[in-house]
């Protein structure tokens, strides 16, 4: 029974929320999956509530997916089939376990045998009904739709040409240019090491060890990435990867531009720290850039010279920051249509949230559903989608909308 899982113990309005979703899912009323919706089905609220003002949905759908995460990885690795809830979306997927390898032998396969046949009832039992579907009639709808593929075609038309089977993608990445702090008896980066400020030994203690009489020093490097960089890179090769398609991850470095002939393309990284994603935005409309200003990065308009700056909350921190998706699917090579997409944006959230808006199957279909009202069948060959990112601690909570721009090609 579900009542015993320890991870959903105290969540039941997370129980309530994947029982809805799946339901609707298997009643065939994805369509009404939205989130506002869910908001006021789910989460009761008001009629009148605004899903722009309100993230609650967001939010607690992202606690759903920690939270399945975690039930599948500590109480139900042997689950013949899990439930996921795609980021950016909210129609659930099913997808099956591998097969498990033989055991060594006749006792130990029986003995494995009975244990995982006891953790997938118990499993199987769990999902039932939190999902109020129950019995063998929703195992057998799940076994069924774990053999679909679990990407939306919209992912595939938004993608164009790095969507193709052949694409094999070449993913140049941005490594920013930064100090690195370290013990200087360490010696792992060559070069001139630099004396740190007092306030970088409070710092580095509160999350690292350091022996009283240590030293700490700084060196130039250009091998990390930001956090949310990386997990833009992670979330386009796990969608590459869906779609059957091959790809490499270089530094850009080690990728420069003459790289990218006959090449498709996905850059990742601000203008500041990639000569690529520069080169690609210096003749659009749109572009991340410094502002004197306000002292901070911008989303550039050059067409009318206005800024977006990103907002801080009381404490100044940044609260809400923007993504910058441009694509580019205008490029030739032996009569074939080669396509490039650069995630760009204002801190690595800007990035990731660019990367988690250009893979969320309900954005796209809302991104299509505005080029449509322009009189655009489809996806542009040429446009750029600005996105406001709301994190806290490094952890993008939710990304929107805020423009887009059709490109001439």
């Amino acid at each position: 029974m579900w009542k015993n899982s320890k991870t959903f113990a105290r969540a039941e309005q997370l129980r309530l929320l994947l029982a809805h979703l799946c339901k609707a899912e298997l009643e065939g009323r994805q369509n009404e999956l939205t989130e506002y919706a869910i908001g006021r089905d789910v989460l009761g609220r008001p009629e009148d509530y605004s899903p722009v003002e309100d993230s609650s949905v967001r939010t607690r759908t992202y606690e759903l997916r920690n939270k399945l995460n975690k039930f599948y990885h500590l109480e139900a690795p042997e689950a013949e089939v899990r439930i996921l809830i795609p980021k950016g979306a909210y129609v659930p997927q099913y997808e099956r376990r591998p097969p498990a390898p033989p055991a060594e032998s006749g006792r130990m396969r029986e003995a494995a045998a009975g244990q995982g046949a006891s953790r997938r009832r118990w499993g199987w039992g769990v999902l039932a009904v939190m999902a109020a579907a129950g019995g063998a009639g929703w195992m057998g709808f799940l076994a069924g739709r774990a053999q679909r593929t679990a990407v939306d075609p919209i992912v595939r038309e938004a993608w164009g040409p790095l969507a193709e089977r052949d694409a094999n993608v070449l993913m140049p990445v941005a490594t920013p240019l930064h100090l690195t702090v370290g013990p200087q008896s360490h010696q792992i980066y060559d070069g001139r090491v630099y004396p740190v400020p007092p306030e970088a030994y409070r710092r580095w203690r509160q999350f690292r060890p350091l022996a009283p009489d240590a030293r700490l020093g700084m060196v130039l490097s250009d091998n990390a990435l930001g956090f949310g960089t990386m997990n833009a890179v992670l979330l386009a090769a796990n969608t590459l990867r869906s779609m059957g398609v091959t790809y490499q991850v270089l530094p850009e470095r080690v990728a420069p531009l003459p790289t990218f002939r006959n090449r498709n393309v996905m850059l990742f990284g601000a203008p500041v720290d990639s000569n690529a994603v520069t080169r690609v935005h210096e003749s659009l409309p749109l572009v991340v850039d410094y502002e004197e200003q306000v002292a901070e990065f911008v989303i550039r308009d050059r067409a009318n010279g206005r800024f977006t700056a990103p907002e801080k909350d009381p404490q100044g921190d940044f609260r809400d920051v923007y993504g910058l998706i441009t694509v580019l699917n205008n490029r030739e090579s032996g009569g074939k249509r080669l396509g490039m997409v650069a995630l760009s944006g204002i801190t690595s959230a800007g990035t990731h949230g660019a990367a988690e808006y250009f893979s969320s199957p309900a954005s796209l279909h809302d991104l299509k559903a505005r080029f449509a009202r322009q009189g655009v069948n489809g996806f542009p060959d040429c446009y750029q989608v600005v996105v406001r990112c709301r994190f806290s601690n490094l952890l993008l909570v939710s990304y929107e909308y805020v423009e887009s721009r059709i490109l001439a090609k």
